[in-house]
């Protein structure tokens, strides 16, 4: 299926790309400004293959670009979690050049008990974080503005929703523009993000991690291996299938293979990161860190660097060797080996677990928004949710407390 909505000049109003997306009047005998062509394609996993190309390049111009918008990593994701999936890919177009994409997965939802057609960001636990793709200036926001006048009119959709979005980001922008538009929004706080702001010499590295007992526990621990062996770090950029098993076998040996939760526990999160390390290595942004001691494999991560920063994925580190705080003592050399590298910051990734807010204070806060279109279900659901349930738990919160 595909569809096309073209925002064109209608009663001498039309929307320009160089007004940030507001709405102007023009003379009738004007020549019109470039008009915006929003698009939808609906079908499987191809159709976000089809103009991978161009979404790279996109990307490229973007200046919130990481590695989990890129094409090829929400297709393996989607290719590995949801092979039978309904994939919906939203463009906006300006003189024929891709301007912005939202990728989409459609089904249906129970908020509250009523049934809603639902389009939804193509995340899990794997994903990282999910953001709209779109130059930045006006121009950008002008595409922005035109895809949100397409929602607002697209059919068989009662509820956007976005997960794992980073505050700040471009989807905020399209959450406020819709609530100004006269749509029911909303906004669910996520736990954040740790993130590491890295120092630009060398030597200001001492003062991490910011945990003093931690920084003197790891000081004692290089002692004592300097003096029984070689401690070594590798960083392996291709998708080295030897490597990746050794992470794979690290992992599952501690409480995720207990838990089952590891990579090599689920054929199908096998499959993903399979994929997104031969991906990453052939766009040039895999890091495999890989931390050993007399070729002993003491720790590793499954790491991305992209545009100044490093990402971690996943991480894993031999629970048996916990006297030598492994996962902690990778993490200190990594960050010596981004510094070298011109690297501005370590973003951890996951929620804010007690271990990694020992290395900062800084975290990057994440949001689920909600989109509610218009229609009597859509309204329901809203105000179940995000308005009837909150007062029923605040007063049954007072209820409980002591007079």
């Amino acid at each position: 299926m595909f569809e096309s909505f073209v925002l064109r000049r209608i009663e001498r109003v039309t929307i320009s790309p160089t007004n940030s997306g507001a709405t102007t009047e023009h003379p009738a005998n004007a020549p019109s400004p470039p008009a915006f062509v929003v698009t939808s394609q609906t079908g499987g996993v191809e159709v976000i293959d089809r103009i991978a190309e161009a979404w790279r390049a996109l990307c490229s111009e973007s200046s919130n670009d990481e590695p989990f918008y890129h094409p090829e990593w929400i297709a393996a994701h989607i290719r590995a979690f949801f092979p039978g999936a309904t994939v919906v890919v939203i463009t906006a177009s300006l003189n024929r050049k891709l301007r912005m994409v939202l990728p989409l997965l459609k089904d249906n939802a129970l908020i509250c008990g009523v049934p809603l057609r639902r389009l939804r960001s193509p995340v899990n636990s794997h994903s990282g974080r999910f953001d709209l793709v779109r130059p930045g200036g006006e121009e950008g926001n002008a595409a922005v503005a035109a895809v949100c006048g397409y929602l607002a009119a697209l059919p068989g959709c009662d509820l956007l929703q976005f997960d794992e979005v980073p505050e700040s980001g471009v989807l905020e922008t399209l959450i406020e523009l819709a609530r100004t538009s006269g749509l029911n929004t909303a906004k669910v706080p996520m736990r954040p993000n740790p993130y590491v702001s890295l120092p630009s010499t060398p030597d200001l590295l001492k003062q991490l991690p910011r945990n003093a007992r931690l920084r003197t526990k790891l000081r004692q621990v290089r002692r004592e291996l300097a003096e029984k062996g070689t401690l070594h770090l590798r960083r392996i950029e291709t998708a080295d299938q030897k490597a990746l098993q050794r992470f794979y076998e690290l992992e599952a040996k501690g409480w995720k293979g207990r838990e089952r939760s590891a990579i090599a526990c689920n054929t199908k999160t096998r499959q993903f990161y399979d994929e997104v390390a031969d991906t990453a290595a052939r766009y040039g942004y895999l890091s495999l860190y890989m931390l050993e001691f007399n070729n002993e494999l003491l720790a590793a991560h499954f790491g991305l660097s992209h545009r100044g920063h490093y990402y971690s994925p996943k991480v894993a580190h031999d629970e048996q060797r916990r006297d030598w705080a492994p996962g902690h003592l990778l993490v200190s050399e990594i960050l010596q080996d981004c510094c070298g590298r011109g690297i501005e910051g370590y973003d951890i990734l996951g929620p804010n677990d007690d271990w990694k807010m020992k290395w900062t204070a800084e975290t990057r806060r994440k949001n689920t928004y909600f989109i509610f279109r218009k229609g009597l279900r859509s309204k329901l659901a809203y105000s179940i949710r995000f308005k009837l349930r909150p007062l029923a738990i605040s007063w049954v919160r007072s209820r409980r407390r002591p007079q």
